[in-house]
């Protein structure tokens, strides 16, 4: 938004950055998204320098940092997890290694500049896995034979290289519509081996018709 030449104001009419806003109304950490080669790259925006740079913009006033890898080259969701163009003829094993790499060069970099991220979200709303299709869970014909191994070996592949350069922070797993009953999944992801500090839900609520 300032890139596009927008200012920041408190309700006194004074301009602030938008970190030194977000702190004075309240807020106290902020959770910012990194793609591995951003689709709009002349942009320069969501690849590790500039997570870096609001990072450290974030710690100058004092918010906590949550540092959310979408290991995709645009926004992951349910609807799309698409592998990384640079990673897309890569085996289970190479995509493995590439999910190790880029979480642990993001990482260190947020780290050489001063930054102690608080936690470190793995994928991002993750219920039908991530890296699609290898780390896909389930197609419209049901399960897909060894989905959940195969995207749990590719979560703890970030899971590991997180704890490795950030072994204080809490890593976690990122699913949408907290307001379900999402144990099943957790326990299947467990089952899987899979392991986690905390876990991430999203909320999205939404108006009934009164517009309450």
């Amino acid at each position: 938004m300032e890139a596009d030449g927008r200012r920041f104001y408190n309700n006194k009419g004074e301009e602030r950055t938008c970190p030194a806003l977000m702190k004075e109304l309240g807020m106290n950490a902020v959770r910012l998204r990194v793609w591995v080669n951003p689709e709009n790259a002349a942009c320069h925006f969501c690849n590790a320098a500039d997570v870096v740079k609001k990072a450290v913009a974030a710690q100058e006033q004092g918010l906590d940092v949550m540092i959310d890898f979408h290991y995709s080259d645009l926004w992951a969701d349910p609807s799309r997890q698409e592998t990384p163009k640079a990673w897309k003829d890569a085996s289970l094993d190479e995509l493995k290694d590439l999910v190790a790499e880029h979480t642990r060069s993001v990482l260190q970099q947020v780290v050489q500049a001063g930054v102690t991220p608080k936690w470190v979200q793995v994928g991002n709303e993750t219920r039908n896995g991530m890296m699609h299709p290898t780390g896909q869970l389930w197609n419209n014909q049901g399960d897909l034979p060894g989905g959940w191994t195969k995207f749990v070996q590719l979560y703890m592949a970030g899971y590991d290289a997180a704890k490795e350069i950030c072994p204080e922070a809490y890593v976690m797993p990122h699913l949408n519509h907290a307001y379900e009953d999402n144990d099943w999944w957790f326990k299947r992801f467990k089952q899987a081996g899979g392991k986690m500090d905390m876990i991430a839900l999203s909320h999205y609520p939404q108006a009934d018709d009164a517009g309450q």
